[in-house]
């Protein structure tokens, strides 16, 4: 058993937490989730009790009903930012999410979750940026710096179109130039993979997205 009064989260002690999975067991609510987020992720931060938690996420996770998506996903943001000691640690229960979380998004999920589905698919995978930094696709464009001069470069993906443009770029301005997108079939690695669970799933807005996020811009679009 977990003496949840030795481990700490965001707002101090953690021995109120059994209090608020009980909770959440009997009444699933958007606000309790997010007042479990707000304990155990704090703005991106996590606790020693967040790692605590990850097994009663999995298990939350592998129970049918609008709980599962909720639990992936917190537990998804819990290990993005572990390091390879507290992954060895917990390993079995990330395993566990694992295998969850890649059943999941071979389903028709919620689309408005989907992307963030992923996500925490490749955090539990250990893959690097992608378990972070995929929640631009759900929002439909990226601001980066071009790493050769600094600059500014927005980049759409979705509704708006699939272009990229260089210095502040407002809705409504015109295009910027297209952006080229991968073949499915030359996709390897992590992209591979993305693409392939979200084709599965019917998720075909997110699967041309993914094309066009590992594809490239068009020649001569450089800032």
């Amino acid at each position: 058993m977990t003496d949840w009064s030795r481990l700490k989260h965001a707002y101090g002690s953690a021995q109120d937490l059994p209090v608020l999975f009980g909770r959440l067991e009997t009444e699933p609510t958007k606000d309790l989730w997010n007042d479990l987020w707000s304990r155990l992720c704090h703005q991106g931060s996590t606790y020693s009790a967040s790692f605590a938690a990850l097994t009663w996420l999995s298990d939350a996770a592998g129970h049918r009903g609008r709980s599962r998506d909720d639990a992936l996903l917190l537990a998804g943001a819990i290990v993005a930012g572990a390091d390879e000691e507290t992954r060895a640690r917990h390993a079995d229960e990330i395993e566990a999410l694992r295998l969850l979380a890649h059943q999941r998004v071979r389903e028709q999920a919620d689309p408005e979750v989907y992307v963030y589905l992923l996500q925490s698919a490749m955090a539990f995978e250990g893959v690097p940026v992608w378990s972070e930094c995929l929640e631009g696709l759900a929002d439909e464009e990226y601001e980066l710096a071009c790493p050769e001069c600094d600059m500014g470069v927005f980049i759409a993906i979705g509704e708006a179109g699939y272009f990229s443009a260089v210095g502040d770029y407002e809705p409504g301005d015109p295009p910027g130039t297209p952006l080229r997108p991968a073949l499915p079939e030359n996709l390897e690695g992590p992209a591979r993979q993305l693409h392939d669970a979200a084709f599965e799933a019917g998720a075909e807005r997110v699967a041309v997205g993914l094309t066009h996020l590992f594809g490239q811009p068009a020649e001569g679009d450089r800032p």
